[in-house]
């Protein structure tokens, strides 16, 4: 799959994700010259080395999520896979995601990879949670462990 497949959504939507969509955006962004489709892959050249992408299809078909390297360990916008910190636990879902138990699974794999490597999630959508480092619990069950310090660091 390409990320090819998100613009055609975006440029044709279903029904279902129709108002996720402006679609004068599309046509402004396509001759604006600034557009570049990408294949579906963990690097991008035109990012560079410290910016790693992962790639959904559980909320849109083709969703990306970029992820950049920081020293105390990766940051990632997860955008609609995980919009806020409710989101972290695994079977809650949005009624507007295409495929929920993809979903899941996308989820349960994100957050095993961050979790292993320190990772932490910046949420556009959550008005209360701004970012958070991945925690598991005695049951394996992942949450959020959330510093004020964190928000400060972001701002400053």
């Amino acid at each position: 799959m390409l990320i090819d497949s998100q613009w055609q959504r975006a440029c044709q939507p279903h029904a279902r994700d129709r108002a996720s969509y402006i679609p004068e955006l599309m046509a402004l962004l396509e001759e604006s010259g600034r557009l570049q489709l990408i294949d579906e892959t963990e690097h991008c050249e035109l990012l560079g080395a410290d910016w790693r992408l992962h790639w959904s299809d559980g909320h849109t078909p083709g969703q990306l999520l970029p992820e950049v390297a920081m020293p105390d360990g990766p940051v990632v916008f997860p955008g609609d896979l995980i919009p806020g910190a409710p989101w972290v636990h695994l079977p809650i879902t949005m009624g507007y995601d295409r495929f929920p138990e993809g979903l899941i699974e996308e989820k349960e794999a994100l957050l095993a990879d961050l979790f292993s490597r320190n990772g932490r999630l910046v949420f556009t959508h959550d008005p209360a949670t701004a970012m958070g480092h991945i925690n598991r619990d005695e049951k394996g069950r992942y949450g959020l462990q959330q510093a004020a310090e964190q928000v400060c660091q972001l701002t400053s």
